[in-house]
């Protein structure tokens, strides 16, 4: 039996489905307030539990006949107040994953983040061996992940047959994230536009390779960085508002600018106007300029990523 945590969301559903066509059977959790995809309701050979991987009592309930595990569950934030709430979750969670799948002797496919990896120099590719370093200014949201992934690497030591997925921004059609958001922004008509770059992954294309190191067992105790093109934020915008016939943003944001932004959000936020969208973890990541190796995984599969162009048309219907 499979068993995927983070069933309800965009990459854990897409993990269902492509499961679910593949003739396997699955055991998806989620927590009781979350909300069934429409397409994965009443469907054959998928059973649905409430569990929160918190709690490690109600995961061992689910572990019984679970042989091979894909934890998606995971939480996203670059809000400050939330660094608790995301140790919680990304570590806590994982730690009961990782012991009950080495208890059970499960196989893991862990789905971690590019920001548990280390963020490298200009003009240097970041791999699966860029070394994670601690500093101030890391966003919460790296810290839970890095130490989520150590979790995960505990695990490899005491025998745990597992592989960590690193993904650079997932981005696809039928997505409700910020990354989705941004979208509508452009087309919207936002003006402007950060001066970074980083990564970008189709879910399709993730969730496919996550499959295939699943199914390669050969494959254990290591580590992928999953990506398929390097833009700078004005390339990225460019692109999609050309498909979508739109102006594409055109002033370039300073930091002066994404500090007085970040600011005023957070004084909106203290005053219960609104809730940030802009964080000073986002604006500053947003000007930092990352490219990323997707050698590893290209050449251990011999895998070819969806054209990028393919990926954003999909998104723009």
């Amino acid at each position: 039996m499979i068993l995927v945590t983070g069933g309800t969301g965009f990459i854990g559903s897409l993990v269902i489905k492509s499961l679910l066509e593949k003739g396997k059977s699955v055991l998806a959790i989620k927590r009781a307030s979350s909300i069934i995809p429409q397409e994965l309701l009443y469907k054959a050979n998928l059973f649905w539990f409430d569990a929160d991987i918190m709690d490690y009592f109600s995961l061992e309930d689910v572990f019984t006949q679970v042989r091979q595990v894909y934890h998606c569950a995971g939480m996203v934030s670059f809000n400050t107040a939330d660094r608790k709430e995301l140790m919680d979750v990304n570590v806590g969670g994982t730690t009961h994953i990782v012991n009950l799948c080495l208890e059970k002797k499960a196989r893991l496919v862990y789905l971690s983040s590019v920001a548990a990896l280390g963020e490298g120099k200009d003009s240097e590719f970041i791999n699966e061996k860029s070394k994670w370093e601690w500093h101030p200014k890391l966003s919460g949201y790296s810290i839970s992940k890095f130490e989520a992934e150590r979790e995960v690497w505990r695990g490899i030591a005491e025998g745990l047959d597992a592989v960590i997925v690193n993904p650079t921004i997932v981005i696809g059609a039928d997505n409700s994230s910020n990354t989705a958001q941004l979208f509508s922004l452009i087309e919207k008509g936002l003006k402007y536009y950060p001066t970074g770059s980083t990564g970008f992954v189709d879910v399709e294309d993730l969730v496919s390779i996550m499959i295939k190191l699943m199914e390669s067992p050969d494959i254990s105790g290591t580590n992928f960085l999953i990506n398929n093109l390097n833009l700078s934020y004005k390339e990225f915008f460019q692109q999609y508002a050309r498909i979508v016939k739109k102006d594409p943003p055109s002033i370039p944001t300073n930091r002066y600018l994404l500090a007085f932004a970040w600011r005023a959000q957070t004084l909106l936020s203290y005053l219960k106007i609104m809730k940030p969208k802009l964080t000073k973890e986002i604006a500053r990541s947003s000007i930092k300029r990352h490219i990323y190796s997707n050698e590893k995984i290209t050449n251990t599969l011999n895998y070819s990523f969806k054209p990028f162009d393919l990926s954003l048309e999909e998104i723009s219907h």
